[in-house]
């Protein structure tokens, strides 16, 4: 298998089967898993629908008929348990099932010539995402990861305003639910902002310190992070998925000054009601999503992206369990 750095970006343009080149006035978009976020990519997708028209909310699929049939009724499209068969009438597609399906659901839907998002994490593991990456080049299809965090007005308007970074610190703290279980914190919460930090500062990680424990469960439920970068920028990073309540805070100190932001109204702490909360971020990763599919570019997180921040949450596990450098 190639390196991931030597994957090409290359898109597969949308054709008519004459050859000549087309893009879908309407993306048909289908929804795998009718869980909570299933429900929220169909408010998302119809939403946009409604907006602009740009795609429709073809249909809805879980193996479990009652779910299907309960979310779809609620956005007034079709249900299915057999992907197979609704497939046929869908350009793009979701995958919003369990980890632990990210990588066969992802493979066959490539393989069956569709564009595809795919909730965090693009897979369970790092060998399985560069797998799914290799394959969306080969099948010349776009591969989107869920990373919605990138798409944060709050994030970026916290960078901006600090300068240039010299240290940031994040919390990502939220009460117990039974989402996520079927992996840690670091890989459902912490991903987020390893990816963010990655991404943004576009600079080697030298060293990793972290910690965690679990607390209820089996995979670790709580964890600190300490990420220094050869620029001389120094991040920490904390979560839980056991805390009181729900906490998401941004500080970034840099040339500029120190400044904070919430990343719940995605709003900085002191900035005034008219500089706005940007976009939903959801709806905002929708949008690069389905324009990527009509220009055939490559979207902001694509599955080179994916295998990035897995390959750092492992690094972060390898320090919390002793097995780090």
């Amino acid at each position: 298998m190639k390196r991931i750095d030597e994957l090409p970006r290359t898109l597969k343009p949308w054709s008519d089967g004459s050859g000549e080149l087309m893009a879908p006035a309407v993306v048909r978009v289908g929804i795998v898993g009718a869980g909570p976020m299933g429900r929220l990519h169909a408010r998302t997708v119809s939403r946009i629908a409604a907006l602009d028209g740009t795609c429709a909310l073809a249909s809805v699929v879980d193996r479990h008929a009652g779910r299907a049939e309960e979310v779809a009724a609620e956005f007034d499209t079709q249900a299915f348990t057999d992907l197979d068969e609704a497939i046929s009438e869908i350009d793009a597609i979701i995958v919003c099932g369990p980890t632990s399906t990210h990588h066969a659901l992802t493979s066959w839907l490539l393989k069956k010539g569709l564009d595809v998002l795919v909730e965090k994490p693009l897979a369970a593991t790092v060998a399985e995402a560069k797998q799914l990456a290799s394959l969306a080049s080969s099948c010349e299809r776009i591969l989107q990861v869920g990373h919605v965090e990138w798409y944060n007005h709050g994030w970026r308007e916290a960078v901006r305003l600090a300068g240039v970074p010299e240290t940031i610190e994040v919390e990502r703290l939220n009460p117990e639910s039974d989402r996520g279980l079927d992996m840690d914190v670091v890989q459902d919460l912490m991903l987020h902002d390893l990816d963010w930090v990655a991404r943004y500062l576009d600079d080697t990680v030298v060293e990793v310190k972290a910690r965690g424990r679990r607390v209820k469960h089996s995979g670790i439920d709580e964890a600190e992070t300490e990420l220094f970068f050869r620029s001389g920028c120094h991040v920490r990073l904390r979560v839980s998925r056991v805390f009181p309540d729900c906490r998401r805070t941004v500080r970034v100190s840099g040339s500029q000054g120190s400044v904070v932001a919430d990343l719940l109204t995605r709003r900085v702490e002191g900035a005034p009601e008219s500089s706005g909360s940007g976009p939903d971020p959801l709806q905002a990763q929708w949008r690069d999503f389905l324009v990527s599919i009509r220009d055939r570019k490559t979207p902001d997180a694509d599955a080179v992206v994916g295998v990035a921040a897995l390959e750092l949450v492992e690094r972060v596990r390898e320090s919390i369990e002793g097995r780090g450098p």
